[in-house]
């Protein structure tokens, strides 16, 4: 008999467990503070002009030694063959890439201005990483887009290297 009793127990303890209990009153949860996301690389409380400017004159020096590094590395065992399809891909997207920095310093230093200095859409391929499939006449395509978009930044940057240098042949490449 007391077994049965302490199974009865045991079971109205179980069963008392999963029934739903009525809500116990508790003290309303204070408002959480407003937590500031930082949004860029500075600390919000940090967002002075000049600090800016110190963080993201890093990128640009962290990102001129990557590339001697990148330069200055052995061929890996996964590296892609250098056939002269390649070349031509890597240097025309090196080229695109290049337009942006030539029209920013040209732009900043007035010698080409307004909407001159607007550069149109990038097509796809100039986020595409290089490759030696492209069909030659591809190449030649991507060629001319980048001689067009390119001519007004080198033809100023070019004239102003010839003054400053006194040298007629500064942008010749024969």
């Amino acid at each position: 008999m007391a077994g049965k009793a302490a199974a009865t127990i045991l079971f109205a303890s179980i069963l008392a467990a999963c029934s739903p209990q009525p809500p116990v009153a508790t003290a309303p949860e204070a408002t959480p503070t407003p937590v500031v996301e930082q949004q860029g690389n500075t600390p919000p409380e940090d967002l002075d002009p000049f600090i800016v400017m110190i963080g993201a004159e890093r990128w640009t020096v962290i990102l001129e030694k990557a590339l001697e590094g990148a330069r200055e590395a052995p061929q890996g065992p996964r590296a892609a063959e250098e056939t002269d399809l390649y070349r031509a891909d890597s240097a025309l997207k090196s080229g695109a890439a290049m337009v942006i920095e030539l029209r920013n310093r040209v732009c900043r230093k007035g010698l080409v201005s307004g909407e001159a200095c607007t550069l149109p859409e990038w097509p796809a391929w100039t986020h595409e990483p290089p490759t030696g499939d492209t069909p030659i006449e591809e190449i030649d395509r991507r060629s001319g887009w980048l001689d067009t978009v390119m001519a007004p930044f080198t033809a100023a940057g070019c004239e102003a290297g010839r003054k400053a240098m006194s040298d007629d042949m500064f942008c010749s490449v024969e």
